[in-house]
């Protein structure tokens, strides 16, 4: 982000948000070092309002924002082991999802079974649906001898996924 984009985004959110010129600055200066900033303040004083405001005004943030209590646990805030990538010669979804071979292959199993579909007494195009399901599965049984069973984690719209996250606290969380 440049040095114009970034005072029009703090002025903008100075509008937004009355009397917290001081938190926004630091949220710029914690941006722009990729460092921790730690707000401590009671309720009502537009902390999270603020921060809101500055994510919405990034272009391709990511945010992620939560009320931790006694009940807050590791996979709400981390993600969660994702159980498939535990099973031998089994590929995370995430795993797949990133793969352009396999992705471009899946099109073409998905374009056989339309095309067959269509034509369902055609023996060609059953042909052809059986052949790139094959060749499919043979590509997913590779990347699962490849990757070696590494268990993998779901993080979508987790802290590991953030640019930005933003962790309130209860009041009375440690009483």
């Amino acid at each position: 982000m440049g040095n114009e984009k970034l005072l029009k985004v703090i002025n903008e959110v100075n509008s937004a948000v009355c009397e917290r010129e001081e938190l926004i600055h630091c949220i710029a200066l914690a941006l722009l070092t990729r460092r921790n900033l730690f707000v401590l303040g009671d309720v009502g004083q537009a902390k999270s309002y603020a921060i809101d405001q500055f994510c919405k005004r990034i272009k391709g943030a990511k945010q992620f924002s939560t009320l931790m209590s006694k009940q807050t646990d590791t996979e709400q805030l981390f993600g969660r082991l994702d159980l498939a990538s535990l099973i031998p010669g089994h590929v995370p979804k995430s795993v797949l999802e990133i793969d352009s071979t396999y992705r471009d292959m899946k099109a073409d199993l998905e374009k056989a079974l339309e095309d067959f579909r269509k034509d369902p007494g055609n023996v060609n195009l059953a042909e052809a649906v059986k052949k790139e399901q094959e060749t499919l599965e043979i590509y997913e049984k590779g990347l699962a001898a490849s990757r070696g069973g590494r268990p993998e984690y779901i993080t979508a719209g987790k802290i590991p996924d953030s640019h930005i996250c933003f962790i309130d606290t209860a009041k009375n969380l440690y009483m």
